[in-house]
């Protein structure tokens, strides 16, 4: 696994973890921002095509 992959699944693990926090500690629950970032970890943890 190159240098650039690794800091890129970083970067995705450091999405999901914080659309978790905000799931779980925020009331309201800003629903928008969480789906924002469990998208963008989503995304960033897929394969390319």
């Amino acid at each position: 696994m190159t240098e650039t992959t690794k800091r890129w699944l970083e970067s995705a693990k450091t999405d999901s973890n914080v659309a978790e926090h905000l799931f779980e500690h925020y009331y309201p629950k800003p629903l928008e921002i969480i789906c924002y970032h469990s998208q963008l970890a989503a995304l960033k943890a897929s394969p390319l095509p």
